[in-house]
């Protein structure tokens, strides 16, 4: 017993609990795991007892994840802040344009949560849960973007280096080096991968929402449980020291 609690995984699994990103994926795919399963309780003719005890494991953790992101918009504005060191001009734009959509998202929809909580009501409700909706598209826009730009530079520096490698121009010392770096590319561009995955899953959130596309409720809940395992996978790597 007392082995199977010091194993590394428990280690790593309460290390990735106790990060705030970490507990935030979890709630996020629970959550949209139980709006595919309204969404197909639904259609399959269940009772509405049983649609409505998932609908409300819905409301109730995406309320809990929207206390848990109050303030966040603040680091979204360090972060933009932080971008404008960035000596790449498009990379910088981008970079600048994603984290301001996100910083202004979170503070509306910290709006939402006190309308919903019932400390205050507003009046314009739907008008913020609207531009909310919106500036989280922008924010998803501005990444693909930023992450085709990316993934293109790293294509085009992991062909510079593998060229050189098959060359043997350099000399025998730097070949180390230069796999090194090709392998740190790689690694890069698997991140970039994954991430642009998320970015094209999420963006059927709000782009249904706001009633750009039409799509079935239980395929949006399937795009948010898949992009929350890949972003809780990405969390998982970085709490664990994995590349």
């Amino acid at each position: 017993m007392l082995d199977a609690i010091q194993h590394p995984v428990v280690a790593k699994s309460l290390k990735y609990a106790g990060t705030t990103v970490g507990r935030d994926k979890a709630y996020r795919g629970v959550q949209y795991f139980a709006r595919f399963l309204t969404w197909y309780l639904s259609r399959k003719g269940y009772e509405k007892e049983t649609v409505q005890r998932f609908n409300n494991l819905k409301s109730t953790l995406g309320s809990s994840r929207k206390l848990m992101r109050l303030g966040k918009f603040i680091e979204h504005l360090q972060n933009a802040s932080k971008a404008f060191n960035d000596t790449d001009g498009f990379s910088k734009a981008t970079t600048v344009g994603r984290q301001l959509s996100y910083s202004v998202y979170l503070f509306l929809d910290t709006f939402s949560w006190i309308h919903a909580s019932g400390v205050y009501k507003f009046n314009q409700i739907k008008k913020i849960n609207e531009n909310a909706y919106r500036f989280w598209l922008f924010g998803i826009v501005f990444s693909l973007i930023h992450g085709v730009y990316k993934l293109n530079q790293n294509r085009h520096r992991r062909n510079y280096y593998e060229r050189i490698n098959k060359s043997k121009i350099a000399e025998s010392g730097e070949h180390s080096n230069i796999r090194a770096e090709t392998a740190k590319l790689r690694t890069e561009h698997k991140n970039l991968v994954r991430q642009f995955i998320t970015d094209i899953l999420d963006i059927l959130i709000p782009a249904t929402a706001l009633g750009h596309i039409k799509v079935e409720d239980g395929l949006v809940g399937l795009a948010g449980v898949i992009s929350s395992v890949l972003g809780a996978q990405s969390q998982w790597n970085k709490v664990s020291n994995l590349k």
